[in-house]
């Protein structure tokens, strides 16, 4: 292959890239443009097509391959500093630093190593230090170290915000996280209004807070506002990967409001996704829910249910026809084996308690019938 054929492939390929939503395809595309330069020992044009990984991975539900992407590109940086200055990844590195704890494989010594790497790096870059702290508060928050948390949090509000902070939106929708952790549900709502107004948004806001907010406008009892929340977020959510744990938070609303055909339809288009997503916490999200979800549909005397799984799936029936407790069974071991390997590596019961709290959402449940036919 000529200079010129191989580099016009490449072009080919970003240009495929650029033109397609998020998601493996366009990860694959951009991956196959890395290896053409890596053959070709274009060493820049292999950062350059890196960065673009990074992006479409950490946007399309694959942050274990983004995470590959920036590995290689902070090698570089780190061999060679003045053709690869670090800031030019520095957002990339906290975005990818930042869902480091998904993985319980990865040790809590790793992850603070990558941590104390950020700040360096953004302290040579003259930055501030509120995104810092955001990401030690978030990583303290879901590794369970609930007093750390705090404290990063008491401090992470307070600094001035600077170039490398996150954008308005996303740090209101971080925000979000603190108040319903205590159980300050109308103080959250209150805060999420410019996100759920469309004063403030992003490419992941509001589609993250209107999954977020259901379990609050429930429990306040505003049933007729979460469910238009859900019809809203649920179909800016439903194509992406990314979002595997907001569509358990729907998921969770339909289970807490007795929808439980609605909630199986749901299961059933993105147990696919929980099956080979690459985050462990997401995928807990998912099971924790589909398992109340299975909980629900046997208090309501479902002993079968009709859906259509995937081949993949473990217990996978040709005819569509699973027995409840069955599937109930499977869905507790996943979220149990995933929750013991996060508080394993976390030295807490975070993990656990969470899943206590998914076993007692039947003792809440309100029925609120919902009509609306799901979106396509």
């Amino acid at each position: 292959m000529t200079e010129q054929d191989w580099r016009e492939q490449v072009n080919h390929l970003l240009g495929r890239a650029e033109r397609l939503d998020p998601g493996e395809a366009k990860v694959m595309a951009l991956e196959e443009a890395a290896r053409l330069a890596d053959a070709h020992g274009d060493m820049p044009l292999a950062f350059e097509v890196r960065g673009a990984i990074i992006d479409a991975a950490t946007f399309g539900g694959f942050p274990d391959r983004a995470l590959v992407a920036f590995a290689w590109c902070r090698g570089q940086q780190q061999r060679d500093p003045v053709r690869y200055p670090p800031e030019d990844l520095l957002w990339k590195q906290k975005w990818v630093v930042g869902r480091l704890d998904e993985f319980p494989h990865i040790s809590r010594k790793q992850i603070a190593g990558a941590l104390d790497d950020v700040e360096q790096c953004f302290t040579k870059a003259g930055a501030g230090r509120r995104a810092m702290l955001k990401l030690r508060y978030q990583a303290a928050r879901d590794m369970g170290d609930t007093t750390v948390a705090e404290e990063f949090w008491a401090q992470w509000v307070r600094e001035p915000r600077d170039h490398l902070t996150d954008c308005r939106a996303c740090e209101l929708d971080d925000e979000l996280d603190h108040h319903l952790d205590q159980g300050e549900y109308a103080m959250a709502l209150e805060k999420a209004r410019p996100l759920l107004e469309g004063r403030s948004a992003c490419a992941e806001v509001p589609h993250l807070t209107l999954g977020s907010v259901l379990y609050p406008l429930f429990k306040l009892g505003r049933l007729e506002q979460a469910r238009d929340y859900h019809l809203r977020g649920y179909a800016l959510v439903q194509r992406n990967r990314e979002f595997l744990a907001t569509v358990g938070e729907h998921l969770e609303f339909l289970t807490l409001t007795g929808n439980v055909e609605r909630g199986l339809k749901l299961f059933e288009r993105h147990v696919g996704w929980a099956l080979e997503h690459a985050s462990h916490r997401d995928r807990f999200t998912f099971h924790s829910a589909a398992l109340a979800l299975m909980e629900q549909a046997l208090a309501e005397g479902r002993e079968q249910v009709a859906i259509s799984l995937p081949r993949a799936f473990t217990l996978y029936s040709p005819e569509g026809a699973y027995e409840t407790r069955t599937l109930r069974g499977w869905l507790a071991s996943q979220a149990e084996g995933i929750a013991a390997k996060f508080d394993s590596r976390n030295g807490t019961d975070r993990f656990g308690r969470l899943l206590a709290r998914t076993r007692r959402l039947g003792t809440e449940v309100v029925p609120f019938p919902i009509d609306s036919p799901l979106p396509g």
